[in-house]
């Protein structure tokens, strides 16, 4: 049965996406049709060659960013990302849009195996100024598949998810949450919106 758009929370100007298995897709996606400014925080954490602008760079970059008299940030902007050590809430307490895509481990980690492959192997810019390599992808300690592997082997995938909830509460109680838990569910936002899905 098709989900009208009317089925979820309506949402604002100003948006942010967490979480994992597609939030640089959906941000993308939800940019276009909304016609808002796309703010993705890798690009803006990550400096050439892999190396991590320093917190109080990054925080004040994006405090920057969001604040820029832009005629498209004036209409709006859509953030991919969390950072949560980083930037404490300094994107959240400015939303009035969460997109929480909670998805299961096991399809969060599938998406990212395959988006780690198509990566390395096309070498397209990512994160600024980066590409993937297959080194970094599957044995740097830096691997965001590893990680993955570590936050389910020390049983914190849980407990990642009690602290996301923890910070709305403190943060971002005033924001509308559309919080998405499954592919199906995903898709189905996909559908009602009439969004195009973009790779990432």
């Amino acid at each position: 049965m098709p989900v009208n758009a009317s089925e979820f929370p309506p949402f604002g100007r100003k948006i942010l996406i967490w979480g994992g298995g597609g939030k640089t897709s959906l941000g993308k996606a939800l940019s276009a049709k909304l016609n808002l400014s796309f703010v993705e925080l890798d690009a803006l954490h990550w400096l050439p060659d892999w190396e991590e602008r320093p917190r109080e760079e990054f925080r004040q970059l994006v405090q920057e960013t969001l604040d820029r008299p832009r005629e498209d940030l004036k209409l709006g902007w859509v953030v991919d990302g969390q950072y949560g050590s980083a930037l404490g809430s300094t994107v959240l307490e400015r939303a009035d849009t969460l997109v929480w895509l909670e998805l299961p481990w096991r399809v969060v980690f599938w998406r990212t195996f395959r988006r780690a492959i198509r990566r390395a192997r096309d070498k397209n810019l990512i994160c600024g100024e980066n590409v993937e390599s297959w080194r970094r992808a599957f044995l740097s300690r830096d691997s965001l598949l590893w990680w993955y592997i570590k936050l389910l082997l020390g049983g914190d995938y849980k407990r990642s998810i009690a602290r996301l909830e923890e910070r709305i509460r403190e943060s971002g109680g005033h924001a509308t949450v559309i919080r998405l838990t499954s592919a199906r569910q995903l898709d189905e936002f996909y559908t009602a919106h009439d969004l195009v899905r973009l790779a990432d």
